[in-house]
């Protein structure tokens, strides 16, 4: 089968590699979707990465094999990718909460094969079922970035009451805003790149503000009448967005991070921020990937509210042309960008 290694600094190429079998507890699944996240930019870049693993973890597909005691799929079944892969048996896997696991924490295309491939071997319980009327690339999408965002919108609770800023409009942050559009909230896009700020108008963004040509928290300011959003959902990683979500957001505001643009580093510069969260009595939400749990109601969600997911995408790309796919998404310049096998 192939795959997609990353071989250096911005170098890749497309190997081959044996079929996978799957073991007690395993399934194959042959990859029918899968697309490009900003974290595969990070390993794009990364001197220090396996060169030996199979990029990729957003995928979706069709069981093809399973392994002895496997009963959750069968041959046959179309599945989405969860991409944490966890011990099962830990507080926090029992709980539903892989993504805390502290026994066996790994994830696709970090310790294990991604979804860059023709087929990937998983533990069956990071199948998760796709109804017939959910496509392959949304249940790609939802197995990550899709997941994050509802799980980040379900913790601001944005409705017809509020406004929700989004900083940063890449696809985590754009889908933001359709989700928070769909509650009925008034939703305002921040980012500095045109094509991204011209994406969000049309997935629902009442206003935009491109931040290198516009002061920020003067213009959020401005258009909330010297409050500030209620709700900021900040999805960049920036630490210059971090602090203007803090230093903006309203009295008794709702704040959600879930964007990382590298390790966060512990400086002295970050004292601000402590500042603004407890002189406003902020609510500041870390939020991590999603629970499990949360597939169905992800699937009721955008079945009720009639969200396009696929909206987001802008480049579809078969599987030959993945690295010219990738140098595309790694410019900035796209909306999601997806891999069809």
């Amino acid at each position: 089968m192939r795959g997609l290694v990353f071989t250096g600094v911005e170098k890749m190429e497309i190997r081959q590699f044996p079929d996978p079998k799957p073991g007690a507890g395993q399934v194959v699944v042959d990859i029918k979707c899968t697309s490009l996240c900003g974290s595969d930019l990070h390993n794009l870049h990364n001197p220090n990465l396996n060169h030996e693993i199979i990029m990729g973890h957003e995928g979706a597909g069709i069981v093809s094999e399973v392994g002895v005691g496997v009963t959750l799929v069968k041959p046959g079944d179309r599945v989405a990718l969860y991409h944490v892969v966890s011990c099962g048996k830990c507080k926090y896997c029992m709980a539903g909460y892989a993504q805390f696991c502290t026994e066996d924490r790994r994830a696709l295309a970090g310790i294990e094969h991604g979804t860059d491939a023709d087929k990937i071997i998983v533990k069956e319980a990071n199948c998760l079922p796709l109804p017939d009327d959910i496509s392959f690339a949304v249940g790609a999408f939802i197995g990550c970035f899709a997941g994050t965002s509802f799980s980040a919108m379900k913790k601001l609770q944005p409705s017809g009451m509020n406004t929700v800023a989004v900083f940063g409009l890449g696809p985590v942050g754009l889908c933001g805003v359709q989700y928070a559009h769909a509650a009925g909230a008034r939703v305002i896009g921040i980012d500095g790149i045109p094509e991204r700020l011209e994406l969000a108008k049309k997935l629902g963004a009442d206003e935009v503000i491109d931040f290198k040509n516009e002061n920020t928290a003067e213009t959020l300011k401005k258009l909330t009448g010297g409050r500030g959003p209620d709700l900021v959902y900040e999805s960049s990683g920036s630490m210059v967005a971090q602090k203007d979500a803090i230093n903006v957001c309203a009295v008794q505001g709702k704040i959600c991070m879930v964007g990382f643009n590298g390790p966060m580093s512990a400086k002295a510069d970050s004292a601000p921020m402590l500042y603004g969260l407890i002189g406003k009595e902020l609510t500041l939400y870390g939020s991590s990937i999603m629970p499990r749990q949360y597939h169905y109601e992800i699937i009721d969600f955008i079945r009720a509210k009639k969200i396009d997911l696929e909206k987001m995408i802008t480049h579809r790309f078969p599987f030959e042309k993945i690295e010219e796919a990738m140098r595309l998404f790694d410019t900035g310049k796209t909306g999601k960008v997806v891999i069809d096998l």
